[in-house]
């Protein structure tokens, strides 16, 4: 079994209708049962009895200082602590790299004249449509990809520093964190959304099912 964790707000996880796309597209790329859960539910009693084999962890579109994911002990702990592949989506991405010791924050204001493509967060700059991504460092996870990736990008905020255990591993012009890894762990990060990928922008299903093969070889042997 596989976790998707929806880091949005309990009102957002309860009203969404995308979760279950998206578990149809995590159980097709792993081979296996996706259980989606908000994450307020992740506790250690859940974790010991279901073990799961891998975690993803959502995106949102909830300012983090309204809401309390950040503060969140089991969650917190769920990053730090519990040993088995995860990766974060966008939003996702940029609560791991927090809570492992970097820094996030707003992109950049707009500029006179330039237009805002999305009525989200307005009068900031954000990436909202599909995005080329440079490769920096090879790593298991862009297995059998070009070095540039072309993928799915809708945020405003985005990851402004990593912390002393965290290595980059992509970047763009307009986002200089795109992609992280723990250097001892697999815990990954990718700004875009993989989980969103079409037939015509195909490469975060690469991304994904790499994550998938890697967590599979890196869980623990029952």
């Amino acid at each position: 079994m596989i976790f998707y964790v929806v880091t949005d707000t309990a009102r957002k996880y309860r009203k969404g209708t995308g979760w279950l796309r998206i578990k149809h597209v995590l159980e097709e790329h792993s081979r296996d049962l996706c259980l989606v859960l908000h994450y307020k539910s992740v506790h250690p009693r859940l974790l010991e009895e279901l073990r799961p084999w891998a975690i993803c962890h959502s995106g949102g579109s909830t300012l983090y200082q309204d809401y309390d994911v950040l503060q969140t002990a089991d969650y917190r702990r769920l990053v730090s602590d519990y040993d088995v592949a995860q990766i974060g989506f966008c939003g996702g991405h940029q609560l791991l790299a927090s809570i492992l010791g970097g820094r996030i924050g707003p992109m950049r204001r707009l500029r006179k004249g330039e237009p805002d493509p999305a009525g989200y967060q307005p009068g900031q700059f954000k990436e909202w449509g599909q995005y080329r991504v440079r490769i920096l460092r090879p790593d298991p996870l862009f297995r059998g990809l070009g070095k540039t990736l072309r993928v799915q990008e809708y945020h405003a905020w985005e990851v402004k520093s990593l912390g002393p255990n965290l290595r980059l591993l992509a970047g763009s012009p307009t986002c200089r964190v795109q992609a992280f890894v723990h250097r001892r762990r697999p815990v990954y990060g990718v700004q875009f959304h993989p989980e969103q990928s079409t037939r015509r922008c195909p490469d975060g299903f690469g991304v994904l099912r790499n994550f998938f093969r890697l967590a599979r070889a890196y869980r623990p042997k029952a």
